[in-house]
This record gives C-alpha cells, sequence and structure tokens, in this order.
C-alpha cells in the first residue's frame, strides 16, 4: 500500500492511537488475509527537495510477480537517489537498481504482459533523460524506450490490454497525439502513436462550467472500465465501459454524481469508490438527499453489473477524511484484488462503523455482518370478516439483496415473504392472514435473514380485533358511490376505446403501446387490465378536453417492476405526442419511489418513503383541495403538502406517459451522452387498473373505504 502515511499501526486500531504504530514512510507490505504488517518490508523513502506533498502514488507488479515497481514524488529510498521512481525485490524487500528518472511526480505505473515495457504517467516532462509529454515507458533495466505520446496535460492511470496491443491512457488532457479527445484513449503499445479508433467520447470538457478528468482504468475480459471526477455542477462523474478491439466503443456509462476515484473487478462485479450522491439518472438508482444544508447523503462503496452498469446491492459505508485536494469528502481512492478479495484504500477512519484507517480488506465470502435491524413494527387492519390485513416495511442489507422475512402472530411463525431491497429503496410487504376468529385479538412481529444472519423480532404492533364483516360494496360500487368525473375499469378485450362506468360519456382512448387483457387488479373478478409498454405511445388518453381542474383525486391501481421510472396518471395541454404544460400527475422514479406533483409557483411534491416496483399491486389516490394536496398509497396517507391550486389550462388527463422535462427533473443540469432525465422514462411500463378522477378531494376515510373494498387483494 502506497500514500503520503509516515506510521502503520495493527487492524482495527482507531485514528490517533499510537497502540502498535511503526514507521512506514509512503510504502507498506500487509499481511492479505489478516492484514497485519509484515515486518520484513522497510524501505525508507523520502523527499528531502521542495517538492510537495511528498508520497508514493503508483505501485505495479511485473508479470512474473518479483519485482515491485513504485512511483510518486520522493527523491530517495534506503539513502539512495531515486527520482520519483523505484523498484523492490518482493521476495526480499530489497531496493533494486532498476532507476529511471521522473523529473516531477509520478501518478501511474503500468506493466507489459512480456514484462519488457514499464509505462510512467503523471506531471512529467522528462523521462530518464529523454523529453516525454506527461507519459513514457522505459524497459526492465531503467532504458528510455520510444514510446511517446504527445499529451496536452497530467496522466493519472494507465492500462494495458492482456494480449498487448493497447495502452490506455487515463488523465486530465484534452488531446491525444494532436487530435482533440479529453481525458482517455489509447495508443499503439510500441510508439505511443494513436493505433485504434476511440469512439468512446463521452467525458466532457467545457471549461468553467464542467472539465471531467479520467481517474482508474482496469481491464478485464476484453472490457475496458473507466472512472471519472467532473469539477462542475452535474458534470460526469461515473463510470463507464468500452468494448476493447479493431475500435474501441462505449457499452454503457454510469452517470452517478459523486466523483469515482477507484475501480476493481472481482468475482464477476465491477466495485467502485466514489461519494455518489445523486443517482437519480440510473436505472433504479437513487435520488440525491440531504443529512445537512449543502450536505449530501453519499455512498463510497457501490458495486455495478459488468453488463449495464446497474447497481447491485454491496453497499458498505466508509467516513471521508482530509483528503489530499483538502475537500474531505471524497471516497476511496485505491482498490485492488487477488482475484477473489478486494483491497481498499483511502482517507477514511472508519469503515463498516469499526475503527479502520486508510487500509482495508473486504474478504470473499459472507459478509461479516447482519441485515438492518426491523425498522417499524408491522401495520395491521382487519375490514373483512376473519381477516387481518398486515404491512411492514423491508430492510436492507450491505451486501444481500433479496431477504426473507419471517412473519409472526401473537409469537407463532406464520408465513415467509421475500423481497429485494437497497438502503435507498425499500419496499413494503404485505400478508393477509385470513381464517381467523371474529372478534379474537392478535399482534403480529416479524424477523430478517439473509441466508447466514436472523436478526431479533421487531416490535409488536398494536392488537387488532379481527372483523365479523366484510365491506358492503364491491370495487366498482365503492368508487361509483363517490360519483366519479369519469371511470375506466379498462375491462375491453378489444377496439381503442376506454368505456366511462361513470355515465357522464368521458371515454378513453388506447394509444398504440397498450395491451388489453392484462390480469386486473380486483383479486377474485373478471374485469381485466392493461399492460403499456413504457414507450412513447404507451398511454391511455381522454377523449375530451377538460376545464383547468383545481379540486380534484385521481385514482388507479398499478404493478410495475421497472427500474426506469415514469408517469402514471396526470393532466396535459396535449391529447397525443407530448404536452407543454404539465402537472397533476403521479409518476415513479427509477427507484420506484412515487411523486405527486402540481405547478404552483414552482414545483410542489409530495415523495414517498417506500418503493413500489415490486411487481405487486398497488392502490394510488392524489388529491388537490383547500386543505392542500394528499397521497394515499394501499389506503394509507403516504404525505402531504399546503398547496391548494394547480397551473391554470386545459387540458386532458393521460395514463401511462407524458412530458416530464426540465422543471421536473431533479438535476437540471447533467453533462452526459444521453441526455438523461429524472426518471429515467417519462412513459411507465407496467400494468395499470380501475382508473377514476373525480372533481372532489376524497377524504382519507373514502380512500380507506375503496381500498377496503379490494377485499381479497389484502
Amino acid at each position: 500500500a502506497g500514500g503520503q502515511f509516515g506510521n502503520a499501526r495493527p487492524p482495527g486500531q482507531p485514528a490517533g492511537s499510537t497502540t502498535g504504530e511503526v514507521t512506514r514512510t509512503f510504502l507498506a507490505a500487509f499481511n492479505s488475509t489478516t492484514g497485519a504488517l509484515i515486518t520484513s518490508f522497510d524501505p525508507t523513502i523520502t523527499e528531502t527537495g521542495t517538492a510537495s506533498r511528498p508520497g508514493v502514488y503508483a505501485l505495479a507488479l511485473s508479470p512474473d510477480g518479483k519485482t515491485l515497481y513504485a512511483g510518486g514524488t520522493f527523491n530517495k529510498v534506503d539513502g539512495q537517489s531515486r527520482s520519483n521512481l523505484a523498484a523492490f525485490d518482493t521476495s526480499t524487500g530489497a531496493l533494486t537498481s532498476w532507476a529511471p528518472t521522473s523529473n516531477s511526480k509520478v501518478d501511474a505505473i503500468a506493466v507489459s504482459p512480456s514484462g519488457s515495457q514499464i509505462y510512467v504517467g503523471g506531471d512529467l516532462a522528462h523521462l530518464d533523460g529523454g523529453a516525454r509529454t506527461f507519459a513514457g515507458a522505459v524497459d526492465a533495466s531503467g532504458k528510455l524506450l520510444p514510446w511517446a505520446p504527445a499529451l496536452n496535460s497530467a496522466v493519472y492511470t494507465l492500462a494495458v490490454t492482456p494480449d498487448d496491443s493497447q495502452v490506455l491512457i487515463g488523465g486530465f488532457f484534452q488531446t491525444i497525439n494532436g487530435v482533440s479527445q479529453n481525458a482517455a484513449g489509447a495508443v499503439d503499445p510500441t510508439t505511443g502513436t494513436t493505433n485504434v479508433p476511440w469512439t468512446a467520447n463521452i467525458v466532457p470538457y467545457l471549461p468553467g462550467t464542467c472539465t471531467s478528468a479520467v481517474k482508474d482504468i482496469v481491464i478485464s475480459g476484453g472490457t475496458a472500465y473507466i472512472s471519472a471526477e467532473g469539477n462542475g455542477g452535474g458534470c460526469f462523474d461515473g463510470d463507464f465501459a468500452v468494448s476493447l478491439g479493431s475500435t474501441d466503443s462505449l457499452l454503457w456509462q454510469n452517470v452517478c454524481l459523486g466523483a469515482t476515484q477507484a475501480l476493481a473487478v472481482v468475482n464477476g462485479w465491477l466495485f467502485k469508490g466514489s461519494h455518489a450522491h445523486n443517482c437519480t439518472f440510473e436505472a433504479g438508482g437513487f435520488p440525491p438527499v440531504t443529512k445537512a444544508p449543502g450536505e449530501w447523503v453519499t455512498w463510497h462503496l457501490l458495486d455495478q453489473s459488468l453488463t449495464d452498469g446497474t447497481i447491485g446491492h454491496w453497499t458498505p459505508s466508509t467516513n471521508v477524511g482530509a483528503t489530499e485536494q483538502g475537500v474531505g469528502n471524497l471516497g476511496p481512492h485505491a482498490m485492488a484484488t487477488d482475484g477473489s478479495q478486494l483491497f481498499v484504500g483511502g482517507d477514511f477512519t472508519v469503515v463498516d462503523n469499526h475503527a479502520q484507517q486508510g487500509f482495508a480488506i473486504f474478504p470473499a465470502g459472507v459478509d461479516p455482518s447482519a441485515p438492518q435491524s426491523p425498522s417499524a413494527a408491522p401495520t395491521v387492519t382487519s375490514t373483512s370478516a376473519g381477516v387481518d390485513s398486515v404491512s411492514f416495511p423491508a430492510v436492507s442489507s450491505r451486501d444481500v439483496g433479496t431477504l426473507s422475512y419471517a412473519l409472526y402472530r401473537d409469537g407463532t411463525k406464520i408465513a415467509t415473504l421475500t423481497a429485494t431491497s437497497w438502503p435507498w429503496a425499500l419496499p413494503v410487504l404485505r400478508y393477509r392472514d385470513a381464517g381467523l376468529a371474529p372478534g379474537s385479538r392478535h399482534t403480529y412481529t416479524y424477523t430478517v435473514n439473509d441466508g447466514h444472519h436472523t436478526t431479533g423480532r421487531s416490535s409488536a404492533s398494536a392488537p387488532v380485533t379481527v372483523s365479523a364483516t366484510s365491506p358492503s360494496l364491491t370495487y366498482p360500487s365503492a368508487v361509483l358511490h363517490d360519483s366519479p368525473s369519469f371511470y375506466w375499469r379498462l375491462g375491453e378485450s378489444s377496439g381503442t376505446t376506454a368505456a366511462d362506468r361513470s355515465g357522464h360519456g368521458r371515454s378513453g382512448i388506447y394509444e398504440p403501446g397498450t395491451t388489453l387483457g392484462a390480469s386486473g387488479a380486483i383479486t377474485g373478478g373478471t374485469n381485466t387490465a392493461v399492460s403499456l409498454d413504457g414507450k412513447s405511445d404507451g398511454y391511455i388518453t381522454s377523449a375530451k378536453i377538460m376545464n383547468n381542474p383545481q379540486t380534484f383525486s385521481m385514482e388507479l391501481w398499478f404493478k410495475t417492476t421497472t427500474d426506469h421510472g415514469g408517469r402514471l396518471i396526470g393532466f396535459g395541454n396535449a391529447r397525443t405526442g407530448t404536452s407543454s404544460e404539465y402537472d397533476r400527475q403521479i409518476y415513479m422514479m427509477n427507484d420506484g419511489q412515487l411523486v405527486f406533483g402540481v405547478y404552483h409557483n414552482g414545483i410542489q411534491v409530495i415523495e414517498t418513503t417506500h418503493v413500489y416496483n415490486d411487481g405487486q399491486w398497488h392502490y394510488a389516490v392524489a388529491t388537490l383541495g383547500s386543505s392542500g394536496m394528499r397521497l394515499y398509497i394501499d389506503g394509507s396517507l403516504a404525505g402531504t403538502n399546503t398547496t391548494s391550486s394547480a397551473e391554470a389550462y386545459n387540458g386532458y388527463w393521460r395514463v401511462g406517459g407524458d412530458n416530464l422535462k426540465g422543471r421536473w427533473s431533479l438535476t437540471p443540469v447533467l453533462y452526459d451522452s444521453q441526455g438523461a432525465t429524472s426518471p429515467n422514462s417519462y412513459y411507465f411500463a407496467g400494468t395499470v387498473d380501475e382508473v377514476a378522477v373525480y372533481a372532489q378531494a376524497l377524504s382519507a376515510a373514502r380512500v380507506a373505504a375503496h381500498y377496503a373494498a379490494n377485499a381479497l387483494s389484502h
């Protein structure tokens, strides 16, 4: 491990402790299983000149594992002159005779598959006495080689393809060999000239607005994975994958905000160190959440799919320290692997709530941490004879996505449920406990298991008396009881008209991206539902224009597993195509949270805490009236807002999609090649049923009554 440190101490000692501490200047070796310091490796590395921030910033092994190359800012090793480059015998730890010189800081070293070429990058202008612009190469004896790409600024990372056909370069430069190409590219391994077209030019350079630099490149299975750090609001901070071949082309990019410093590929996953705080634009990604003014909730360790870059379930936590840049909020700076374990280095002093400074090992196998403890007691209602309806929020684990939940009635286990969750995307689980004696009273608890650990039990629900009667109205009767302006049951088997069951003649039109005949939301009923394809023609629209609704309720059932979000229902001034005026809407964010929004003196929204893209039917009602905005999910109030007016225009109710551009984007500026917005899709991919709109704000009691009327569903 290399860095700016001056001491090393045993694993688990807190920052500031001197217990077991020994001197190590910029470079140390540790047992890869226990983390114990290897005492036989003890080079003394110093900078006796005036260079700032001395340290070791680059390490690379020879292919045979016998030589460790080190680069950084230093001029002596064990009392011998070494100008920012040195090499060590890994069997003895001794300094070798390899001694090429670099006139300035070295940030990157990579070795060719044969071991005959050692590529060096950094702030240098000269290497071993020869002119080199930020990158050059020497051989295993230290002799300068002709490899000489022309760059206009610093190099931070280098990687050589396994077949020795390309050297990949990343850094802060904007040109390679005189051609405009920002931050990343590939060159010939012998000459440094450009030999393969690099078409993955996605890293932006907009001086004064957005400048991104590449910080790390790792190669695995013919693909290069590349990380970036951006400066400028909403600038590219994520990572991307490049397919290497006759043309180096973009496979995918991840546009999470929060500079990505380091990458490693382990066991079929891409691991990254960053301070990700806004993944709104990623499939299933999380929106920004503030924990204090100007301070975001950040995720410093994440994993991603190698195939498409989507975020996995590995979410250990580290704190942040005083960084080289003095910012104090960056994530881990370095990652490496032996093929099964992950090694992480950075400015942290705590890992997963344990004292551990600077260097951490994540072993192969099971995370020693249990899932998060249950966060709340179950909520229980009884609205049908002999039935308790139980619901409770899911929890998350640091590395297991799908958890199992054991549900207990009066201390006896009655069911096991499963759900997939992330720390930022927690679904709500539901269970219908039927066959109970009317008038009996029960309490419920639950535990969580990840396959290896089981949490303690949740706190108990409030005692609930089992109902002796069932709802007197069917679901359609309950809706019609409250005089909807229109009611689309969406049960047609053919045609393009969604009939209005309210009697007001306000029918809807099925656009081409809709499919009739899906299984419906009303359990035990025969009415079907409509599937939406999530594309620009996948919606249902009202046939007639409607006058500026200022007091209303909108209601529907939906089911989805989408991770791209979409608009479930809303009001806009265009019957087809894209509205230029649009609000009064419920839409889903990428992670499955729901938002109810109107536009009045700016955006006014209610956002759910939990997510609802779990593949189950859910019931949503949004109301606007003199008492403000209300959003109800599955019969219960999810949030309020005091706003009591919406934007003034006439328009059409649409189910399944319409505009969400501009003012509804959570981050209005994002510099990336896809032009992404929030959510990723304006159009909802899923199933919808039983759509109704009312000219009044339904009360909480009426919402609960409607939900209860679908008695067999919960």
